[in-house]
C-alpha cells in the first residue's frame, strides 16, 4: 500500500483550527494542486455500500458528494489515509482562491448584489447536490466556502459537522451556533431542509450587508430583521422567506432558486 508521502509533496499551512490542520500539497505524479486536510480522529464513524467497513464520517460525507455525478461547487475528495492521531483527506485545491469570508473583507466587509447573486446560485446548486448525495453539511457560511478570484467559481467546504440527510428530526447541533435555526433553540430539534434554508438567509444577509443578523439566541429566537438602506427591497424579500421564525413556512431550496432576484442579471 502507498503511502501519503509517496504520493503527495506538502507544502506550506493554509488553515488551522479546532478541526486539525490543512497544507498546501502537490500530487507527484502530475503536479496538480491538492490540500491535505489533518482531521483528529472521532467516534463518529459511517459504513457505506460497497466499501470495505467503517470509515470517519467527514470522508464518507465527501465521498457521497464526491461520485461520478459531482458538482462543481462543492470540493471534491481525491483520496484520504487513515493515520495514527489523525485521517487524512486529500483535497482539490482551486488556484487562485481564498474563502469567501476574507474575500468580502478585502472588497469592504460586503459585496455588490451583483457579485453575492453570483455566489448564491452556487451555494444552492453545492446545497442541492448535497441533499441529493443523502448528505446535511450543517455549517454553511462563508468560511466554508472557497472563491476563486480570477473566475468567482465559488466551492462548498469542510463536512466536519455534517451528517447524512434525513427527513426525520436531528437532536443534536454541531454547526455554528449563530448560524442556528431558532427551532433548535426552542425545541432542540430541527429539520434538514429549513436549517439549511435558514443558513442561506444568514449567510446572505451577511454578504449584502457586512454583518450578521443575529448575535446571541435572544435575537435568533426574536428573528426580528432590521436591513441597511443599500439593500435592494428584492434581496430583502428573499432573506425574509428564508429567516422565517416557524420552519414550515421557509422558502424550500427549489424556491429560492426561483425567486426573482437570483433571475435578475
Amino acid at each position: 500500500m502507498e503511502h501519503l508521502e509517496d504520493l503527495y509533496l506538502q507544502g506550506h499551512l493554509l488553515g488551522q483550527g479546532g478541526f486539525g490542520a490543512v497544507f498546501a500539497g502537490i500530487r507527484k505524479a502530475d503536479g496538480f494542486p491538492v490540500a491535505i486536510k489533518y482531521a483528529r480522529k472521532s467516534e463518529k464513524k459511517l459504513e457505506l455500500p460497497g466499501l470495505d467497513g467503517p470509515m470517519p464520517l467527514e470522508v464518507a460525507l465527501m465521498k457521497l458528494v464526491s461520485n461520478t455525478s459531482s458538482c462543481a461547487n462543492v470540493l471534491k475528495l481525491i483520496d484520504w489515509f487513515d493515520g495514527p492521531q489523525d485521517y487524512i483527506m486529500i483535497l482539490e485545491r482551486p488556484d487562485p482562491c481564498e474563502d469567501l469570508f476574507d474575500f468580502c473583507q478585502r472588497k469592504g466587509g460586503l459585496l455588490s448584489e451583483g457579485v453575492a447573486r453570483h455566489v448564491l446560485v452556487q451555494v444552492l446548486r453545492a446545497l442541492r447536490h448535497c441533499r441529493d448525495s443523502g448528505v446535511l453539511h450543517r455549517d454553511l457560511k462563508s468560511e466554508n466556502l472557497l472563491i476563486r478570484t480570477d473566475t468567482l467559481e465559488v466551492k462548498l467546504i469542510d463536512f466536519g459537522c455534517g451528517d447524512i440527510w434525513t427527513d426525520s428530526h436531528y437532536t443534536q447541533y454541531s454547526g455554528t451556533k449563530i448560524f442556528a435555526p431558532p427551532e433548535w433553540f426552542l425545541s432542540r430539534k430541527y429539520l434538514a431542509g429549513p436549517a439549511t434554508v435558514w443558513s442561506v438567509g444568514v449567510t446572505l444577509f451577511s454578504l449584502v450587508c457586512g454583518y450578521l443578523p443575529f448575535h446571541n439566541q435572544t435575537a435568533i429566537i426574536s428573528g426580528r430583521l432590521k436591513f441597511p438602506p443599500w439593500v435592494s427591497s428584492g434581496c430583502c424579500n428573499l432573506i425574509r422567506g428564508c429567516l422565517r421564525r416557524k420552519a414550515a413556512n421557509r422558502r424550500s431550496l427549489e424556491q429560492i432558486q426561483r425567486h426573482f432576484w437570483l433571475q435578475q442579471k
